[in-house]
């Protein structure tokens, strides 16, 4: 007995000690991993150094110093972080073994920067990953040594599970940020300091960071906020190390309505870095110019509502009205849709579909619409389930704003709505300077975001300048001055007017200060690092408090008063000059700034002007001005706003007898003519000289200012006799433009927070790089594009003037400079441009609206007697090339010439590739090149297709046009270049007359499917017979509203406005053919190798799908290209070429290479060239690197593309693994970017091996981009990446030519 107790015993102790010693393992390897991946949080590229030196101050300096710097290069850059010489100087590195502990040791003088790794591994995880420095001129003693960089101050006592957070809570106001700002940063004095950390109580989560990130507790519980101007400049100056991140807190749940939209989504994603450089086009300077129509109609429609109240009336529910007015603008303007709120609101109707969901979804996002609301204490009931019902509830909302989203962009695409400039439109064919479109599945968080930015943030801001302007009669009566003065009269202002209202602006602005819809601006710590000379941990979030910034007593105090009272001379021009520039954050700043800052402005100041001018508005007694978020909305408004209106006296609805009048008619002021893009470049369509001076005009654009100003410049150059053209600064480097041999180059540039545009990058990396005086000869002149709020201010376009300037280049004017924020913005580029022009002794005019040119190239002949008159495609091509060598023999050209494009022979029928062709058709086409044409797998077809002959006849009858007339067409009096005919210009101009018939040149000139601009429905105004068909095109033309409703909304085509007015014109076949468009080259992806066994090497194929679409005018459309080459008949021929692309999108030259194959759709056209390829290579028995094809389609018996093919392939081994994703045949849809991510093991395999390439083929817009991430996902996950580090690696991918892509829109 005794002794089964003994070993009972002994069996009790051997478990305790292994479960200790069990627990002593886990303990030491979770803090095994746990150090290993806290060293992960300094930063992989460069060493965040702190270094004190007590000879400069007390503090800690940041030094940052990249990993291959070498001692020279650290002592300079710590120098100059210091200011001071070092010379006689020594780095000793701080050893503590605490985070806040003494220096316990000073280590050897750094001899070499590569130590600092050492150090660096040194640290242990509960430290600052950052290498502590003294400067010194000789070794100090470690008790001499300060602490190391502290942590902002905590803002008060913490409290168990609330830490600091009563702060936000305890005090007068609604809104806790006003709390903190009223406890923390009081106007008075600071207790904590301008910059505190506020403890939340409780551990947050913190997300968009790689995948086991382990953060320092500081990271978990504290936030960073301050009041300090220096603090905001030091983010803006660092934006890498302190990125925006939508990754806690509130910003999760508003992200599950709003989505991954560009004010709701961290800066790391690529969805935001797309639309980032795609959006703010939508809203540059020129756009809003075009978008005044609109803003003035709304204000129009508001006050007009109001005019029907009886003076005196109390108007309840003012901010619902704001809202109205301003979402009815921004839609109106930004996607080309009048939702008339406000009309309905003065019907007392119900909102439109689109906000009332918009503003449902955001009051259930962010809590305003909650389970109490909701309903009340039967969310108390047993099983009554309220969290259930609310979560449906959102669920439904959120599935109707899709919908309502998805309408609006298919609406769009099929040109139902929206213009030009609308935001829509440009998301869905816009590029980004490397060829990205915004992803189509990103389009919903997009248009959310604008409709939250767009319009509540200044609908809440005119409801506080509203009331603050009714508190304060003595600004409202300078305000009211203001705008008599500047309108002189008229009872709304004109596009000119508006930027003349100083004061008004001064009150909105003033407003925006005290009550900023945006109550806190963001950043997050991308790795340990010092801010302030305070400590900072990865992941931690620093939070700007803007009621806090906008009110500290440095910067809004002094002679303006009490911070906190409304006061719109802090605006005057002298109290912005004299003021930190960082004081002022409204808008957000750097990469996040509101990108539509602009339009809200000329919103704000016109509608101010028409409301002062119409009403005055007299304060509700009592009523006491309160920012509150209850109405549900995202951004604070005054609470229960409301007003007696009253017609302003001597305003326009004033009575004698002080009653209301209605609105009177509307007279327009004159109409400023909108900025238009001038004609393009020579391959574009330009009329250019032949033997003028040259002159390259070179822009730096992101959101289009700058491009469309440079475009103005290259025209009048052009119209004056230089031969010019245009480019980005990009392409000036990369195409070798900017030779010193005389000629001139005029660069019109931006910047962006001090930096080169996107597509300005290479050419500023080019310039740090060239030797001195080596432009000598190069003629310049540099004009900037900029917005003076920004302290960075025309800091690159200096940078370029200058450094043109210092290698030897001849400045032909000074800099010239527009503010985009002032009010002669366009005024001021015309001056500058009028200088240059009579500098460089050209015209001085830079009117567009100038006669036609190049109208005799066509002209019908009285006599063809003799001639050879010709009426096919190939005769004519045959023609133009005899010309052409004629032409070059006149002028003893000894080279071979090129007619571009040739004559393609359809070799055999299209064969349909599809299984149900009624849905969906895609043709197999084989042509035949003419002999000596050559291509390889992976090259283009571009082709020019034929007018439709239905359009063709309609445009024939309405102008008058005997198809079969014989027209002579004369190369040598062209003054508009067709696309479609690229000629060299002295050849051009030898070229003998040919006879052609009027069919022909309306099946192959001017593109008669296009929507015609108002441009030309003004040309075509001037050559009508009947007065009423002239008013009714010149009415087009001048007016935006009418040509959007009649035209562009409905995608009218040229022909169909023609035969609208048919038999009323008088009108020849030059002038017509020079009104029109000039149809273009379409390019299709060949779909085979002329290296395939048994194949023919002059016979190519393509992968055709067939367009055809309904327009809003009720006419099927065909694709001009599509339906063409699918319905030629063997040994008909279309104009067209091989053309290779520049990212040598072949098989690689190592055949062992193993590569991935990415082709859904008909993107698979030019992997069936490449498998053919290497069926060619296997049977020259060559050694093949693997190949894996992912194919995607809607279903295996609908559109499954060479099926048959595919299969042979993989039998051959020509194709190694084949992975199709079928969209449509299982529940959820699955797409290659799906298929890709599930064989990411196999995917990963082929991607580690430095030789392997990936091909991708397809949509440009969702597909490309969804794959790239997936590629990314896979290298992330197998590969054990970072983030950072498998973008990185896909990015030196493609720098090395191993991620290829053949996208398109």
């Amino acid at each position: 007995m005794a002794d089964n107790s003994s070993h009972k015993l002994k069996l009790a102790g051997g478990v305790a000690l292994g479960a200790t010693a069990l627990f002593l393992v886990s303990k030491a390897l979770k803090k095994s991993v746990k150090d290993s991946v806290r060293r992960e949080a300094s930063s992989s590229f460069e060493y965040h150094l702190a270094v004190h030196c007590a000879e400069v101050s007390e503090g800690w300096h940041l030094v940052k110093l990249h990993k291959a710097a070498d001692i020279k290069e650290q002592g300079e850059v710590t120098a100059a972080t210091l200011g001071i010489d070092l010379t006689g100087f020594h780095l000793y590195p701080v050893e503590r073994r605490t985070l806040d502990g003494p220096c316990i040791k000073l280590g050897a003088s750094l001899a070499d920067a590569s130590g600092l790794e050492n150090h660096l591994l040194a640290l242990t995880p509960d430290r600052l990953q950052v290498v502590e420095l003294v400067c010194a001129r000789e070794m100090p003693r470690p008790a001499d040594v300060p602490r190391g960089p502290a942590a902002f101050p905590i803002c008060g006592i913490q409290l168990p599970f609330i830490g600091t957070t009563y702060k936000l809570f305890q005090g007068p106001y609604k809104l806790p940020t006003y709390n903190l700002a009223h406890n923390v940063f009081p106007p008075s004095e600071y207790p904590y300091g301008a910059t505190v950390r506020s403890h939340s109580g409780q551990r947050q989560e913190i997300a968009d960071f790689p995948t086991g990130t382990i953060f320092n507790d500081s990271a978990h519980y504290t936030v960073t906020m301050t009041a300090d101007a220096n603090i905001v400049k030091e983010l803006i100056d660092r934006t890498a190390d302190f990125p925006k991140l939508w990754n806690r807190g509130f910003q999760i749940p508003l992200q599950g309505f709003t989505a991954n939209g560009l004010f709701t989504s961290s800066e790391t994603s690529d969805d935001w870095k797309t639309a980032h450089t795609l959006l703010p086009r939508g809203f540059n300077q020129i756009k809003i110019k075009s978008f005044a129509p609109q803003i003035f109609a709304k204000t129009r429609a508001f006050v007009r509502e109001w005019s029907n109240f009886k003076a005196g009336h109390k108007v309840e529910h003012v901010n619902d009205w704001l809202t109205a007015m301003t979402a009815d603008a921004v839609v109106s303007c930004s996607m080309g849709m009048d939702m008339r709120n406000v009309e309905r609101l003065g019907a007392k109707q119900e909102p439109h579909k689109f906000v009332e969901t918009f503003r449902s979804g955001l009051g259930l996002s962010v809590g305003a619409i909650s389970e109490k609301s909701e309903y009340g204490l039967k969310r108390f009931l047993p099983f009554f389930d309220a969290k259930g019902k609310l979560k449906a509830k959102f669920d439904t909302v959120k599935k109707e704003m899709e919908r309502q989203v998805e309408d609006l962009v298919e609406a769009t695409r099929q040109g139902e709505i929206g213009n030009q400039d609308s935001i829509i439109r440009s998301m869905l064919e816009d590029r980004t300077a490397d060829g990205k479109h915004v992803r189509y599945g990103a389009l919903y968080g997009h248009v959310v975001n604008l409709m939250i930015a767009g319009h509540e943030t200044t609908a809440a801001t005119l409801g506080f300048t509203l009331q603050l302007l009714a508190e304060n009669p003595e600004y409202e009566a300078r305000a009211l001055e203001e705008v008599r003065q500047v309108l002189n009269g008229r009872a709304e202002p004109s596009v000119d007017d508006v930027p003349k209202l100083q004061f008004v602006e001064q009150c909105f602005r003033e407003a925006l200060r005290l009550y900023s819809p945006v109550t806190s601006l963001t950043r997050d710590v991308a790795y340990d690092t010092l801010l302030g000379g305070h400590r900072a941990f990865q992941g931690e979030r620093i939070v700007v408090v803007t009621r806090a910034l906008h009110t500290n007593p440095e910067y809004w105090g002094g002679e303006f008063g009490d911070p906190l009272r409304f006061n719109p001379d802090r605006f005057s021009p002298e109290a912005v000059q004299n003021r930190h520039p960082n004081a002022y954050h409204p808008w957000g700043f750097s990469t996040r700034a509101c990108i539509g800052s602009q339009f809200a402005l000329f919103e704000a100041k016109t509608f101010l002007a028409s409301m002062l001018i119409h009403f005055r508005l007299q304060g509700i007694p009592g009523y006491k001005l309160v920012a509150s978020t209850e109405a549900g909305g995202a951004a604070p408004s005054p609470d229960n706003l409301a007003f007696q209106v009253f017609p302003r006296p001597g305003g326009p609805l004033w009575s004698d007898k002080g009653l209301m009048q209605p609105l009177p008619a509307f007279s327009a002021p004159e109409v400023v003519k909108a900025a238009q893009p001038a004609e393009k470049s020579e391959m574009n369509g330009a009329t250019r000289a032949k033997t003028g001076p040259v002159m390259k005009v070179l822009y730096g654009s992101n959101s289009g200012s700058s491009q469309d100003f440079a475009s103005q410049v290259e025209a009048a150059a052009g119209r004056s006799g230089f031969q010019s053209s245009l480019h980005s600064m990009n392409q000036g480097v990369s195409e070798e433009l900017l030779v010193p041999d005389g000629r001139l180059v005029i660069i019109v540039t931006s910047t962006y927070n001090g930096m080169p545009p996107d597509n300005a990058g290479k050419f500023k990396k080019w310039l740090q790089t060239q030797k001195p005086d080596s432009l000598q000869g190069l003629k310049y002149a540099v004009f900037g594009v900029g917005n003076s709020q920004w302290h960075t201010y025309q800091q690159f376009p200096r940078e370029v003037d200058a450094a043109l300037n210092s290698l030897g280049g001849t400045r032909l004017c000074d800099l010239g400079a527009c503010d985009v924020d002032g009010a002669s913005f366009t005024s001021d580029f015309e001056d500058w441009l009028s200088n240059l022009l009579q500098t460089i002794g050209a015209a001085e005019s830079t009117d567009h609206d100038e006669g036609l040119t190049g109208i005799d190239e066509f002209v019908v002949a009285t006599h063809a007697d003799g001639v050879k008159i010709m009426k096919e495609p190939g005769i004519v091509l045959a023609a133009i090339k005899e010309g052409k060598e004629a032409a070059a023999k006149a002028l003893g050209l000894t080279e071979p010439v090129d007619t571009h494009l040739k004559a393609l022979e359809i070799v055999e029928s299209p064969r349909e590739l599809c299984q149900k062709p009624q849905d969906r058709s895609v043709r197999h086409v084989t042509l035949r090149l003419p002999t000596g044409s050559k291509y390889r797998a992976g090259d283009h077809l571009e082709m020019l297709p034929p007018n439709d002959p239905a359009l063709i006849s309609m445009t024939m009858e309405a102008l008058n046009f005997d198809k079969d007339a014989v027209v002579c067409w004369d190369p040598a009096k062209r003054q508009k270049k067709f696309r479609n005919l690229v000629l060299e210009e002295t050849v051009w101009a030898k070229m003998p007359a040919m006879y052609i018939t009027v069919s022909v040149v309306m099946q192959w000139f001017p593109d008669l499917a296009s929507t015609p601009d108002r441009k030309i429905c003004g040309l075509l105004a001037e050559r009508v017979t009947s007065a009423e068909a002239k008013e009714e095109l010149q009415s087009l033309a001048k007016d935006a509203e009418k040509y959007k409703a009649k035209v562009s909304s409905l995608n009218l085509s040229l022909a169909e406005l023609l035969y609208k007015f048919k038999g009323q014109f008088n009108c020849s076949l030059g002038e017509f053919v020079a009104i029109a468009k000039s149809l273009a080259i379409r390019r299709y992806s060949v779909s085979s190798s002329p290296s395939a066994p048994g194949a023919d090497p002059n016979v190519v194929t393509i992968t055709v799908g067939q367009v055809k679409f309904t327009t809003g005018t009720g006419r099927v459309h065909h694709g001009l290209a599509s339906t063409c080459l699918g319905q030629l008949p063997v040994g008909g021929c279309i104009p067209g070429n091989v053309r290779t692309l520049q990212s040598d999108f072949h098989l690689p030259e190592d055949k062992s290479a193993p590569i991935i194959m990415v082709g859904p759709g008909t993107g698979l056209a030019p992997m069936m060239g490449f498998l053919q390829e290497r069926e060619a290579l296997l049977k020259k028995k060559e050694k093949l690197g693997e190949a894996i094809l992912f194919f995607g389609c809607r279903a295996r018996d609908a559109d499954y593309l060479y099926e048959k093919e595919l299969e042979a392939h993989l039998k051959s081994g020509a194709l190694s693994t084949l992975h199709v994703a079928f969209s449509r045949e299982a529940g959820q849809k699955v797409y290659v970017q799906d298929k890709i991510w599930e064989q990411r093991a196999e995917v990963w395999r082929v991607l580690s091996n430095p030789k392997s390439m990936v091909f991708i083929c397809g949509d440009a817009r969702a597909m490309a981009p969804d794959v790239k991430r997936s590629f990314q996902r896979v290298i992330e996950s197998c590969g054990g990446r970072s983030t950072s580090t498998a973008a990185n690696l896909l990015a030196s991918m493609v720098e090395a030519s191993r991620y290829l892509e053949d996208v398109w829109a």
